[in-house]
């Protein structure tokens, strides 16, 4: 997502600089530049690309930082960039998968100069370091983390819209509407797929796991009901519709357990559940199998320890 994002901001003529903690990652970007292909074609060089926050910081007139890494990463990214000093109008974006990254960018960092991307891009990096743009469904969306000075946010927009990635800027509650819609997607098909090994056109296309992905989103969107977001009465139709284009590759979940790296299930799946949970009655019991299946794997690939089990697995 850092990846693609970076290169349409370059593309546009803006100045632009990456962080990159893998070296060798960090040497290809600014020897080879960003490389996109797929459904965008683009070949564009950064202004530098970093190895550490730190030096990122000591550039002066930085406007917008956006932290595109994995939701689970946050906490320790969060920890380094809260301890440098920042320009006083320098806005961040959080722009990952789940439910309320936002809101632990803004235990760390002013959060009225926080906001949350709901982004409507994939892709994947491939073995030489490209990327693969797979899609695109505009618009993105950006919403702030507090309802205060959204006009911070609507400069952001029309930065992103001017760049060929059409993003609109909502209100507080519209944003959190949508990521959570968003996660409900993901949830239905990214643990599924990485569990199974499957493609996100095979899970779809063969009958029981589709009706699986179905019982996962109206899960989902119950939960999505309880805390105050109503999709309409044909969400479940639109959302195995939207399913319906998710290509034939695999979910980034499923990349994530290859490589053995952490998931995002606690963000997605497990937030699903964990939420659920606090209402009497709620059926979360396929996002409570697929979580527990994806903790396992994780467990099993050394990433998580055996006693980090989330609570919301162990008790019900």
């Amino acid at each position: 997502m850092g990846s693609i994002l970076g290169a349409y901001l370059v593309r546009s003529g803006l100045t632009v600089y990456g962080v990159e903690l893998n070296d060798v990652r960090a040497e290809q970007v600014n020897r080879e530049g960003l490389l996109i292909q797929g459904f965008a074609e683009l070949q564009d060089r950064p202004e530098h690309c970093f190895s550490s926050l730190a030096e990122l910081s000591e550039i002066e007139d930085l406007s917008v930082v956006f932290i595109c890494t994995k939701t689970w990463a946050l906490p320790d990214v969060m920890a380094v960039f809260s301890d440098l000093e920042w320009p006083e109008n320098m806005r961040v974006v959080a722009a990952m998968n789940g439910i309320g990254p936002e809101d632990l960018v803004g235990e760390f960092f002013p959060k009225d100069r926080v906001c949350r991307g709901v982004i409507n891009f994939a892709g994947n990096q491939d073995s030489d370091g490209g990327t693969k743009m797979n899609w695109f469904h505009p618009p993105n969306l950006l919403g702030p983390a507090s309802e205060r000075a959204p006009e911070l946010m609507n400069e952001v927009a029309e930065m992103l819209t001017a760049t060929g990635l059409t993003t609109l800027s909502v209100s507080h509650f519209e944003m959190k509407k949508a990521a959570f819609f968003k996660t409900v997607l993901n949830s239905a098909l990214n643990a599924l797929c990485a569990a199974h090994g499957l493609t996100m056109a095979r899970a779809m296309h063969l009958k029981h796991t589709r009706r699986t992905a179905r019982v996962l989103l109206r899960e989902g969107l119950t939960v999505a009901g309880l805390v105050g977001y109503n999709y309409g009465e044909d969400a479940l139709d639109r959302c195995m519709e939207y399913l319906e284009g998710g290509g034939d590759h695999h979910p980034s979940m499923w990349f994530d357990l290859k490589e053995r790296r952490p998931t995002e299930i606690e963000y997605i799946n497990g937030k699903i559940v964990k939420i659920g949970r606090m209402f009497h009655g709620v059926d979360v019991a396929n996002n409570h199998f697929f979580t527990s299946a994806i903790v396992t794997q994780e467990i099993k690939n050394g990433t998580r320890d055996d006693d980090d089990i989330p609570e919301y697995l162990i008790h019900s």
